[in-house]
């Protein structure tokens, strides 16, 4: 697989983003977004361990529907991009992902220019799984502080779920206009925004759209499958007198049904927070509470 970097593009990174988010429409914010995304594709096709040993684009090829990422080589790579996985995950790892979907593309259609054969066509992401060699935190300490950050933590797996279809994109049809929208789902245990109102336009005599038009298309949306499992303290981490706690995780493509109860697992992870279905009744009016979980990125079995 040497000499498929040639025409490499160099560039450097001078921009942030914003505390907050990937900037939206913000001009500068938008090159850092692309500068990222170079970085990311140059990791992946350069990242080299030995003469001509480059792990990243050789395991993308070998098995494209996911990637297996040390955190400890993109730190030696560019020091920046760890960091920024680190305190704002659900803004990079989409760019990973796009990235790693590019890479794939060009070197499949560099081999079937070598060998004369056509690849099939990318049919799906390719989802970037992280693992590191640093220290996990206890579950204890995870706090507010953690949100949307990249943790690591281990425990004993007591519980999974049925696999079941998550959307990724839903499909809506109103019913008066029969106009069509795609709205994006949020990942993990978030679910979609549906617009209240219908952005049509009302032509003279026409009835204009009521609230609330939007009927859900299920056959027209796409779906990945999504599995939750509940992580218990491992015993050993449990101070003298307490009850073990247990954590919900979120696992989902590649990662689902890899895991049976009783297993010990490392997990990388987005701490995050979801609205769960059986509040309490004292909690009903209270909408800024939110009960914590975990997105996974990565699982290790311990030994």
């Amino acid at each position: 697989m040497s000499g498929w970097d040639e025409g490499a593009v160099y560039y450097s990174d001078q921009a942030q983003f914003p505390r907050g988010g990937a900037g939206g429409g913000d001009p500068e914010a938008a090159a850092t977004r692309h500068s990222v995304l170079r970085k990311f594709k140059e990791f992946i096709r350069g990242f080299e361990t030995g003469k001509n040993v480059y792990p990243y684009r050789e395991s993308l090829v070998q098995n494209p529907k996911h990637l297996l990422v040390n955190m400890e080589d993109l730190h030696n790579f560019d020091a920046d991009l760890p960091a920024k996985l680190r305190s704002s995950p659900a803004d990079y790892l989409p760019l990973f992902e796009t990235a790693a979907a590019e890479v794939l593309v060009n070197l499949k259609s560099k081999v079937a220019g070598e060998t004369g054969e056509m690849e099939d066509p990318l049919t799906g992401e390719v989802q970037i799984l992280l693992t590191s060699k640093e220290d996990s935190v206890s579950m204890r300490s995870l706090g507010a502080q953690y949100i949307s950050r990249l943790v690591k933590i281990a425990g004993i797996t007591i519980a999974a779920s049925r696999v079941k279809a998550k959307a990724t994109y839903v499909t809506l049809l109103c019913k008066n206009c029969k106009n069509i929208r795609v709205v994006p789902c949020r990942p993990g245990l978030g679910g979609a925004i549906v617009p209240r109102s219908c952005d049509h336009i009302p032509q003279p005599g026409e009835e204009p759209c009521p609230i609330d038009p939007w009927i859900v298309v299920p056959d027209r949306s796409k779906y990945v499958d999504q599995q939750t499992l509940k992580l218990q303290e491992n015993p050993e981490d449990v101070p003298t007198g307490e009850l073990p706690r247990n954590l919900l995780l979120s696992v989902d493509r590649d990662l689902v049904q890899t895991i049976v109860p009783g297993t010990r697992l490392t997990i990388m992870g987005i701490y995050s927070i979801y609205q769960a279905a059986n509040s309490s009744n004292s909690h009903k009016g209270a909408v800024a509470v939110r009960q914590p979980y975990i997105r996974v990125v990565g699982i290790e079995e311990a030994n």
